[in-house]
């Protein structure tokens, strides 16, 4: 399809035949009998609708009928028609749909703009077939050749949905560049694994972006192939390991630039990344640490970089599941000197904390800053003292230091190229102990090194911590540490040590180690054991499908949410005076003001029951294999287990229910209801491993 009109000067004669062409048809002078006494002649243009796309040139009002007899008024002035004209937005493209012709020889073309503003009549000329005087063909868009290179690669749709923001479903033609030409798919979920080939491309002649048109590589889904987007679209990868978080780095327009599969050799599929805690959810330190540096290298040579994953992105992947997919913005790389070695100075999550540019006397891009001989690079001590010199006045009244380089770090230097880049780690100048604050050391007891440490701190305005208390509180002589103590260290020690190979007993506190906590002082440390990380366990808890077979039972993954950690993209409700939705997790459905939750069930109205069912599925796919654990776990002990041996079902682990997920249902009036439902797990058996004593407890649970 070639979305193009040929514009001709208005001297030259056309015949016939290019009539034909122009798909721009006169009838012979006897023609409509309905026509006006002032008409000669008029009716509907012919050919394909793509060649009656027109613009003004501002010589000439756009008239409620031809302005050949009494009754016409103005309905667009020459200078509103030059504006639409001009504008940037397709909305503005006009299409011309009839022609009449006046007894002097005047052409009249009736046209409507795309987006149903305007319509009306305006003078084209005094040539049939010929768009001329107030009005000029327009090219609504240009297409061309898809770069060769482009045929290397497959594509998906980035984020299958409803929304007709051109970049989720396919068009007949790109937006407003055919008059009325419409939707190829209105919902693209079901081709969310659809692999598509580019076989179309080209620009809209106002706005600028770039269109492509996509067919299927499965005939079965050809009635997806059509124009989207060329932003719209992500390139298709291999699978994603279930190991792996793959992360795509993408720009602010949402363009895949690259990505990375960030794996962990314990890591089962559907597995959070990070650690939930309340209704938030915290990345390991190790984690973040190397996803920075993954981002870092994945990115060299692209123009793009994130130096800082911020806290919001953190958290963002730490709720993100093994054998599933997040992502990342990426900003534009500030451009280095050519003259300059960017000194990266970073912390212990490889977060950058500031920079210097060190530019030398006589630097020349692409040299090396050192000197390299017999494959050892070195640094002459004018450029070291500089550059220690750089980074302390850098790093002044920062919290860091940096205050003598290593010989690694002085090797990184050497063998760094002006107009590139080198990271250097920086360390917290500040190892003192808040007044508010106890310091938990982790602590391997077989050589008693120190694994980890965080800062325990008390931030409660109302009544602030007073160096020299105790953490906890002393009652009939047992030291007792507060509920949400208790919690909230659980959290920070399982994101501390994640990554460390170490971890709590059951990555909980035991009684023993609450109480060694509880009568720590503020302002002090204390230490509290941990041991290393193995696969074997006290228990195992699986779960199958009444309906299938119990050998195919999976592994239950527990969760401190209450709403099942799933979301959906959902699409602009319209209107102003209403909120806009785009990405709803469960928890925020269920946080909805009663006024966005009538403005939300007003928009899932319009959805299809197979939309609906789609949806539901999702949903409730990712609660399956979850069980929302409410402190089993940590107090789980040898009691309970022999307990849940000798009698399952009578046993508080006789039922699980896994956390909340939302069902949309239709009703005979058209309206929506949300109801909240759980999957319930029920114990059908369980089985002793004779080798480590553990059980391993096996549950049913209904799938429809």
């Amino acid at each position: 399809m070639k979305l193009m009109i040929v514009k001709l000067k208005s001297s030259i004669f056309i015949s016939a035949v290019a009539l034909g062409i122009l798909g721009v048809s006169c009838v012979a002078p006897s023609a409509h009998a309905s026509a006006p006494k002032a008409l000669t002649a008029e009716h509907p243009l012919t050919g394909s609708p793509a060649n009656h796309n027109v613009t003004f040139t501002g010589t000439s009002a756009l008239y409620s009928k031809p302005p050949v007899g009494k009754g016409a008024h103005v309905v667009a002035g020459k200078a509103t028609l030059k504006q639409l004209a001009s504008s940037k937005s397709s909305a503005d493209n006009f299409a011309a749909d009839r022609q009449a012709t006046a007894k002097n020889g005047a052409v009249y073309y009736k046209v409507t703009s795309f987006d149903g503003q305007y319509h009306g009549w305006i003078y084209g000329g005094k040539k049939a077939g010929q768009f001329s005087g107030g009005l000029e063909p327009f090219w609504t868009f240009n297409q061309t050749t898809p770069p060769a290179s482009l045929g290397k690669y497959t594509f998906k749709i980035a984020a299958p949905g409803f929304q007709n923001d051109g970049k989720t479903v396919t068009y007949k033609a790109p937006i407003n560049t055919t008059y009325q030409a419409g939707k190829q798919i209105g919902d693209s979920v079901r081709y969310a694994n659809t692999t598509f080939k580019i076989d179309g491309m080209g620009t809209r002649a106002r706005e600028g972006d770039v269109w492509v048109h996509i067919s299927a590589l499965n005939s079965a889904d050809a009635k997806a192939n059509g124009w989207i987007l060329y932003k719209g679209l992500r390139q298709a990868e291999s699978p994603i390991p279930n190991n792996a978080l793959r992360i795509d780095l993408v720009d602010s327009n949402g363009s895949l630039i690259r990505y990375i599969n960030y794996t962990s050799a314990n890591a089962q599929y559907d597995q959070p990344l990070g650690i939930p805690y309340e209704t938030s959810w915290t990345l390991g330190n190790d984690d973040l640490a190397n996803i920075q540096v993954a981002v870092r290298q994945a990115l060299q040579g692209t123009g793009y970089n994130l130096d800082t994953i911020s806290a919001n992105q953190a958290g963002f992947l730490a709720q993100a599941k093994f054998g599933h997919r997040a992502s990342l913005t990426v900003k534009n790389a500030d451009p280095i000197p050519g003259n300059a070695i960017r000194i990266n100075l970073v912390n212990d999550a490889n977060a950058v904390i500031d920079t210097v540019d060190y530019t030398p006397t006589g630097a020349q891009p692409g040299q090396l800053l050192g000197t390299s001989s017999n494959g050892t690079t070195s640094l002459n001590d004018t450029d070291r003292k500089a550059i220690q010199s750089a980074i302390s006045t850098a790093l002044k009244d920062s919290g860091y230091q940096l205050t003598d380089l290593s010989a690694d770090q002085i090797s990184d230097l050497a063998k760094t190229k002006f107009g590139g880049a080198v990271y250097l780690k920086a360390n917290s100048s500040d190892t003192s102990i808040a007044d508010n604050a106890v310091r938990i050391n982790f602590v391997d007891p077989s050589n008693g090194k120190v694994i980890k440490s965080i800062d325990y701190v008390n931030t409660d305005a109302d009544d602030p911590a007073k160096k020299g208390t105790t953490l906890g509180t002393q009652k009939s002589g047992k030291w007792l540490l507060g509920d949400s103590d208790v919690v909230e260290i659980n959290a920070l020690a399982a994101s501390s040590l994640s990554g460390t190979g170490y971890l709590l007993n059951q990555e909980h506190l035991s009684d023993d180690q609450q109480s060694t906590l509880a009568k720590a002082k503020f302002g002090s440390s204390v230490s509290i054991n941990v041991g290393k990380a193995n696969n074997s366990t006290h228990f195992n808890l699986y779960a199958a499908s009444s309906s299938g077979d119990s050998a195919n039972a999976q592994q239950l993954t527990p969760t401190g949410l209450t709403y099942v950690n799933n979301s959906w993209e959902f699409p602009d409700v319209g209107g102003s005076s209403q909120p806009t939705y785009s990405q709803l997790s469960a928890a925020d459905i269920a946080g909805l003001s009663a006024t966005n939750l009538a403005n939300f069930k007003q928009a899932l109205a319009k959805y299809s029951s197979d939309s609906l069912a789609a949806i539901n599925n999702s949903f409730k796919s990712a609660a399956e294999m979850q069980y929302v654990d409410n402190g089993q776990t940590a107090s789980l002990n040898q009691a309970d287990l022999d307990s849940a041996k000798s009698n399952l079902k009578n046993s508080s682990w006789s039922t699980l229910q896994s956390p909340k997920y939302p069902v949309f249902r239709k009703d005979d009036n058209g309206s929506i209801n949300i109801a909240w439902q759980t999957i319930t797990y029920h114990a059908k058996s369980v089985k002793q491993n004779a080798d480590d004593q553990s059980l391993s407890l096996t549950y049913t649970f209904d799938a429809q």
